[in-house]
């Protein structure tokens, strides 16, 4: 058996995985930057009967109780 076509399709799919951990990081990284603008927005919000939505940040909470 050629060994080559083992090691190729291994090392594609290592990186790949590597590249996978890495986005992962830089959603979470990107999640906390929505957050913190979020928390520091002066809210301008678009009422409906159930949410309420900044128009600018997009945050969004429940009217529904």
């Amino acid at each position: 058996m050629d060994q080559t076509s083992i090691d190729e399709p291994l090392c594609y799919v290592l990186k790949l995985k590597n590249d996978i951990v890495k986005l992962n990081q830089r959603v979470v990284q990107l999640e906390k930057e929505v957050k913190s603008i979020q928390e520091n927005c002066r809210h301008v919000f678009y009422e409906t009967h159930v949410t309420r939505s900044c128009i600018k940040c997009h945050y969004v909470e429940s009217t529904y109780y």
